[in-house]
């Protein structure tokens, strides 16, 4: 239930709030009420909390407008119930004395425990709880001070230990907010909300709006709960490799030809980008693979040339404009090449990149340094989109963090061989390091030469130049592909064509996971290709230099035995990751999976939101360091937030198929980013 936590000041403004719900903690410490003032409050029939913190007035004067509360209310039933909330550190006398009145009253206990410095061991949580329990509480409401998703994790661990309606356990501040409204989906009787903005009266507040739209089932329209899913499924094409793909082919002069796409959001935000710098796109449906592409292009020096003439923009220059959609990717692949793009002849000389959605709340330019040694300037929104790109890029030495992932290395890679001096790249802590060999595979197919040694050190030679190529397949994609193959492995089995066994994606590890999970696995590799181009058949033999590899065929039968747990380090495979959670939550037993850290830039937090999402429905989850412990077993139905992130909607859809109770999503239009017809492939 909410709770709106009061704390305006003078009976009148009380009254207004308290009109506006159905249970109410009054901070007596905060709203100043007389004698006369508390018991016509109390004479309420609402549920109501009182509440006084000592931090804020004296135990005594905390005790007075505590007894007045008590002693104010009537014992009829006509009035609401009653609660009175003590700090969990009182003096035991006075803490005695008012517990002793407000049971005369019918009021339960709720012994408060605060601390806004830090959150304690879960030790020393559960000894607050027991000993409050035998101070003599009803309800014992743990607040602390979260500064890391570990600390959150570790304060939702209560709620599976201890009964059901006697724990109100959560995190105040941004980084534990979402605590607040888990804790009411998993067994808190009350979350503590605010009136507005201006009447919060502890950090991190819902408003009263807010949580009632986050636990209203309207706000959850989606009923995902699936019984199966189908025998045989094509794999949508990579979005990475298309991306990579389709800047390569517009970088290049002459026609580029993409066989095997399929439209994502993500990818189609790539085309619109080559088209808004003047390339020519051009879209064909074939019946296999889905789609060809073909783009037309006089090469980036040209498009540069374009893009300065005055006629582009009529008789209003202005600074060029790329947007990426809702594709950190794509804006990273582009911030470097916008270094190739500004036409100074006419004034132009600034391209400004903007993006969609949860993308421009993402920080994405942790540091402008790299771009600054490579003469060029961005000015952004504290590190998020928009951001204003100007001064051209030109070969040097630099060194770089590879930490927080390879995008912009990825960037760096497809852009700088196309300056006139030759590059040097020196990269620290290298992740994702399969997205990187992708990287350095697509532009050596279009031409391009770079080499590295053990990832750390990278030689960008200059005066590359893109060479077009009449005839490229786009891989099939591993990482949407990683959910069906689980999808069937945990229920009734599947078949999965159009996916490049050895090839660069990170996401293919998944097959030595389920076959270390007791899956069994059949590859099929066919010797030979077939392409619908428009109508006509095209068979391309081995020996043909327009081979084109659709993928191999992928079994999985419906599994005999219960999969075992697993222990993995997806730190170079971060998209993995929530495939590899419900993958844990189908195996018996406990499994472990390595690279947290890598989860909270992504279009959610998603460390945050697997805990979240998985906890509603029952899974015990825990975060320990960079490491998610997942333990397997039976989840109920709920209501889940996909947080507008592609993954996280397939995982919810994906883990229903071993739900028996119905499970509702509140948005499933995120899946069009990556993979548009997913759902279709669920019975």
């Amino acid at each position: 239930m909410i709770c709106l936590s009061i704390g305006v000041s003078g009976l009148n403004k009380v009254n207004d709030a308290l009109s506006k719900a159905r249970l109410a903690e009054i901070r007596l410490d905060l709203t100043n009420l007389s004698r006369e003032e508390t018991v016509a409050v109390f004479r309420s029939k609402k549920d109501l909390i009182a509440t006084s913190r000592t931090y804020q007035i004296s135990y005594e004067e905390s005790k007075k407008r505590l007894l007045w509360a008590i002693l104010g209310t009537r014992t009829k039933k006509s009035t609401g119930k009653r609660y009175i909330d003590l700090d969990y550190d009182s003096p035991e006398d006075y803490r005695d004395e008012i517990i002793t009145a407000a049971h005369k009253r019918g009021f339960s206990i709720i012994l408060s425990y605060h601390n806004f410095n830090a959150t304690e061991s879960y030790e020393r949580l559960c000894e607050i709880y027991e000993s409050s329990i035998e101070r003599g509480a009803d309800i014992v409401k743990i607040v602390t001070n979260a500064k890391s998703i570990q600390e959150c994790s570790r304060i939702l661990q209560l709620y599976k230990k201890y009964p059901v309606n006697t724990l109100v356990a959560f995190s105040v501040g941004d980084e534990g907010k979402f605590t607040r409204l888990i804790s009411h989906f998993i067994g808190a009787p009350f979350v503590y909300c605010t009136l507005d903005d201006n009447s919060r009266t502890a950090p991190g507040q819902f408003t009263i709006a807010e949580a009632d739209r986050l636990i209203s089932k309207k706000f959850y329209p989606h009923q995902v709960s699936k019984k199966g899913i189908l025998t045989k499924i094509t794999a949508p094409a990579s979005k990475s490799h298309a991306q990579r793909a389709i800047l390569a082919s517009a970088w290049a002069k002459g026609k580029s030809v993409l066989y095997g796409y399929t439209p994502c959001a993500d990818s189609d935000a790539a085309l619109n980008v080559i088209r808004t710098l003047g390339a020519k796109v051009k879209i064909e449906k074939c019946k296999l693979p889905k789609f060809r592409i073909e783009i037309v292009s006089p090469g980036i020096e040209e498009l540069a040339k374009k893009l300065a003439k005055e006629e582009i923009f009529s008789k209003n220059i202005k600074p060029v404009e790329l947007n990426v959609g809702e594709s950190g990717l794509l804006c990273r692949l582009m911030i470097p090449t916008s270094g190739h793009l500004p036409g100074k002849s006419k004034g132009v000389d600034e391209i400004t990149i903007k993006g969609e959605g949860g993308l421009n709340h993402r920080e994405l330019f942790v540091s402008d340094e790299p771009l600054r040694e490579l003469g060029m300037e961005i000015k952004t929104q504290e590190g998020k989109l928009p951001a204003v790109i100007s001064g051209g890029l030109k070969g040097t030495s630099l060194k770089i963090s590879g930490k927080g992932g390879s995008q912009l290395l990825s960037g760096l890679l497809m852009s700088l061989p196309m300056c006139e001096k030759s590059s040097v790249i020196e990269l620290s802590e290298p992740t994702s390091i399969p997205y990187i060999d992708l990287t350095i595979k697509t532009i050596k197919d279009f031409g391009i030469n770079v080499t590295t040694t053990d990832y750390r050190e990278f030689r960008i030679p200059g005066k590359q130049r893109y060479k077009a190529k009449t005839f490229f397949p786009i891989e099939g994609d591993w990482s949407g592909a990683s959910m069906i193959l689980v999808a069937g492995a945990i229920k009734n089995g599947v078949t999965v064509t159009n996916l490049p066994v050895g090839s660069k994606q990170a996401d293919e590890k998944i097959l030595d996971i389920l076959r270390g999970c007791g899956a069994e696995i059949n590859i099929t590799e066919y010797p030979k290709y077939l392409v619908m181009c428009g109508d006509e058949p095209c068979v391309f033999k081995e020996d043909d230099k327009k081979e084109i590899i659709l993928g191999s065929q992928i079994d999985i039968p419906k599994p005999k035995n219960p999969l075992l747990p697993f222990e993995f380090d997806a730190t170079n495979a971060p998209d993995l990751f929530p495939t590899l959670v419900v993958l844990a939550l189908n195996c018996a037993g406990t499994s472990k999976i390595k690279g947290v850290q890598r989860l909270s830039n992504k279009e959610s937090n998603r460390a945050e939101s697997l805990l979240c999402e998985f906890t509603k429905l029952g899974a015990h989850i825990d975060i320990e360091g960079d490491w998610m412990i997942v333990e397997g077993g039976r989840l109920h139905g709920g209501y889940c937030s996909s947080h507008n992130d592609h993954r996280i909607a397939m995982s919810i859809i994906t883990a229903s198929l071993n739900i028996d109770q119905k499970v509702y999503v509140d948005d499933l239009n995120c899946i069009s980013k990556s993979f548009p017809d997913f759902i279709k492939n669920f019975k």
